[in-house]
């Protein structure tokens, strides 16, 4: 069985790769979501040995230069680092990686994050370990957290701090990191929705559609209501409707938006709209519109064209 990586995350290679002016070719680009592990593993491997750990934990952080990249655009909503290793979980789940990011010690602006694999006999490599936490500090950097710190635990001193990564020997074990931050605001602002009934929903309708990708719960939608669970649920009730068919609707505009106007592999259209996998996006989406996603794409390209 063939194991994958996203090509989103390798678009991410390739633009670190120009950002650190390295000439070692990246992963040559696909059309699909997903690429052969094997072939990612095989270029890290000849990276290590051109250039040295530091050029691959670098990688990461042509993130601030990809404001344009939808899949970045979801982690970047993420409310703080807690919540960008939720999303990047899923997205490992999405893509069926056997790679998995595990939080082994959780605390209010601290987690403890370990990189391990579902196959105990094919254990990530120093290089992937690497490339995956200097994706997730650079990705953290661009959340409204202040004074991000990095570190393998072997290491006593903070390998990211500022901002910058300190020169030092890697230890041979850079698969267990810390990460803290501090938040940048203890109680946001939570904004009054309108009092009558249709435009309370239309303001968790655009809540919803603002962050599709989120794991929302009735409780957290509420939260961003400023109401209580019971009543979001009552209030919708008038209205025949439920929290279950918001969040579908939601997700469902989303991703016919993204799949008429953009490029986005729609395995990755998936994703950021929120679906658990290409199976269940493709499934929801037949069912509610009669079409896949790319008889959609292609339908919507004919009347653009005609």
């Amino acid at each position: 069985m063939n194991d994958f990586a996203s090509e989103a995350m390798l678009r991410v290679v390739r633009a670190g790769l120009k950002r650190q002016g390295l000439a070692m070719d990246g992963p040559p680009p696909v059309r699909q979501a997903l690429v052969p592990l094997a072939d990612k593993r095989a270029w890290l491997h000849r990276l290590w040995q051109a250039h040295g750990p530091d050029a691959i934990v670098q990688l990461g952080e042509a993130v601030h230069g990809m404001d344009d990249e939808p899949l970045l655009l979801a982690f970047s909503l993420a409310r703080d680092p807690a919540d960008l290793l939720q999303r990047w979980q899923r997205l490992e789940r999405f893509v069926h990686s056997r790679h998995r990011t595990r939080v082994i010690q959780p605390e209010p602006g601290w987690l403890r994050i370990q990189h391990i694999s579902l196959d105990p006999h094919q254990a990530p490599t120093p290089a992937e370990d690497l490339l995956v936490f200097g994706l997730l500090v650079a990705l953290c950097e661009r959340l409204e957290t202040r004074d991000v710190q990095a570190r393998p635990t072997a290491l006593r001193g903070w390998s990211r701090s500022e901002r910058a990564w300190r020169p030092h020997a890697w230890p041979h074990d850079v698969s267990v990191w810390d990460l803290r931050w501090q938040a940048a605001c203890a109680n946001p602002v939570v904004e009054a929705p309108p009092a009558d009934v249709d435009g309370w929903i239309a303001h968790l309708q655009a809540r919803l559609a603002a962050d599709p990708g989120r794991s929302w719960t009735v409780q957290a939608l509420a939260l961003a209501a400023a109401s209580s669970p019971r009543t979001l649920q009552r209030r919708l009730a008038l209205r025949q409707l439920s929290f279950t068919q918001l969040l579908c609707d939601a997700r469902l505009t989303s991703a016919a938006r993204l799949l008429a106007v953009s490029a986005l592999p729609t395995a990755e259209v998936g994703y950021v709209c929120g679906y658990a996998d290409q199976a269940h996006f493709t499934r929801q989406f037949k069912h509610h519109t009669a079409m896949t996603p790319g008889s959609y794409r292609n339908a919507f390209a004919l009347r653009a064209g005609a």
